[in-house]
């Protein structure tokens, strides 16, 4: 059983951290750069029964599920700040480096790249990123070129993420560190994944959903997300590689599935206490559904497919 740590009353560093996962405030830790990650509030509170989200629980699983897969991921600890439960994320930015995430190396200007992407047919109006356009990037930019590990990472990520339902692996939180005193390029850790494992979910509808097979089926697998599109349609990306249509995505699940293991996923679930002084942790429906949900893509999806491949 891990040991929640205290976070109140430490040194502040001074820094600020952005995204739209919730509140984030930068601490010194062991003489180094962290950051807490605060559950984020909800605005609906008249529509959903929870006040926050279960973001920092989601990040602490998602980030040491894709350590267990050997990847290499932002160090996380589990902890309580302000009476909530929060997650502490250690800043693996050194001094003189800074992130270029996706966002940014897509707009480096290539004629080719911007001729191939006019002509795909999705809408302007739409808000997920498009898959075809991701692959148009990551063929032709000068940034992929240089670090074609990326191209590798990204649909590595596609799967993990597919597996730990998380849906907002977006433009903004995967993409290289580019160090401004020697000018060298490298892969970030991966970071952000607060958004697995159905962070917005209270026990009480996760009961109703322990109980209907065909809930159960339909949250964990029919209402499967992503943060990307094609034509104009959000990808399930669990019936995206069943149909085993991109290469890439291929070879990503030839990769990653012989490392999944899903009995050191289950001790990592049972080491996060029910509890801490009264306030909930992870709950036994929490970790009854989220390990049912990697059960079942495990057998139904994951390894069919995989199966089918080698």
């Amino acid at each position: 059983m891990i040991k929640l740590e205290n976070f109140d009353n430490l040194e502040l560093s001074g820094l600020a951290y952005g995204g739209h996962s919730g509140s984030k405030k930068g601490i010194i830790l062991e003489n180094e750069r962290w950051f807490l990650k605060y559950p984020k509030l909800f605005k609906s509170m008249n529509v959903l029964e929870i006040s926050y989200t279960t973001s920092p629980i989601s990040e602490y699983l998602g980030s040491n599920i894709y350590r267990l897969l050997e990847f290499e991921t932002h160090e996380v600890k589990l902890g309580i700040a302000n009476s909530k439960v929060v997650v502490a994320c250690k800043d693996f930015l050194d001094k003189n480096e800074i992130i270029l995430d996706y966002n940014s190396l897509k707009n480096d200007y290539d004629e080719n790249v911007e001729k191939e992407i006019e002509k795909l047919t999705s809408t302007k109006e739409q808000t997920k990123t498009d898959i075809d356009e991701i692959t148009i990037v990551m063929n032709n930019n000068s940034y992929f070129k240089k670090v074609p590990k990326l191209k590798e990472l990204f649909w590595d990520m596609f799967i993990v993420d597919a597996f730990i339902s998380n849906n907002d692996r977006n433009d903004n939180n995967w993409g290289l560190i580019f160090n401004k005193e020697n000018r060298n390029l490298r892969v970030s850790p991966i970071y952000d994944n607060g958004a697995a494992f159905y962070s917005k979910s209270a026990d009480s509808k996760i009961k109703e959903i322990l109980k209907d097979e065909f809930k159960m089926k339909q949250v964990i697998y029919d209402s499967s997300l992503s943060a990307f599109s094609k034509n104009g349609k959000v990808i399930n990306p669990l019936k995206f590689i069943e149909k085993m249509d991109n290469e890439d995505c291929n070879q990503a699940l030839l990769r990653v599935f012989p490392k999944i293991d899903l009995q050191k996923i289950k001790e990592l679930f049972d080491s996060i206490p029910f509890e801490y002084n009264d306030l909930p942790i992870l709950s036994k429906y929490q970790r009854e559904l989220y390990y049912k949900s990697l059960e079942y893509k495990y057998d139904k999806v994951l390894k069919v497919i995989y199966n089918k491949l080698i």
